[in-house]
């Protein structure tokens, strides 16, 4: 079966927030018919998650409380880019903001779309090294607890089902198959 591209006809804005907008486009199917489909307005810029690796080769987790599924979640450091900002800068930010770390060397590994049926925004994965404190204003709306974890206790954590954050475990499958192989 060849899939075939569905067309824009037209596109509306239905909601703008500054973190959330949203538009309507009225799309012409392959079998030739027309909807109207609600997605995020097409990306002006990416966000990035941060795998920071010590020198003791022990990740960097956090935990945050998140109020859309009111529970504490596991996660990485990242966040979306500015404008004009390079992923590199972009992931040692955030990095820096929500961890209190900077990093010498950022290594991308590639990227996963983080709502591919509502967004074209992409999440790239950074593996960034040679850490060092740094001191940086953090977010008001971020409380965040750092923790060390060795690769083996992540594994241990994938697991047995401590991990409900999608981006989180996308980036550590981006690691252990795609990244980890190829360094050790």
């Amino acid at each position: 079966m060849k899939i075939r591209k569905w067309k824009m006809l037209s596109r509306k804005e239905v909601f703008n927030h500054p973190r959330i907008q949203l538009v309507e486009d009225e799309v012409l199917l392959p079998n030739g018919a027309q909807t109207n489909y609600i997605r995020y307005a097409p990306s002006k810029t990416f966000s990035v998650a941060v795998l920071a690796i010590d020198s003791s080769q022990k990740l960097l987790l956090q935990k945050e409380y998140s109020y859309p599924t009111d529970t504490i979640l596991w996660q990485l450091p990242g966040g979306g880019a500015r404008a004009h900002e390079s992923v590199a800068m972009a992931a040692t930010r955030e990095l820096a903001e929500e961890s209190g770390f900077d990093a010498r060397v950022c290594h991308t590994i590639g990227f996963v779309y983080t709502n591919n049926r509502r967004s074209d925004e992409k999440q790239y994965v950074v593996v960034c090294t040679e850490l060092h404190r740094q001191k940086t204003m953090s977010d008001p709306e971020e409380f965040i607890e750092n923790y060390w974890l060795s690769l083996q206790e992540v594994k241990c954590m994938i697991t047995t089902g401590s991990f409900q954050n999608i981006n989180l475990l996308a980036a550590l499958n981006l690691y252990f198959f795609r990244y980890e192989q190829y360094t050790h």
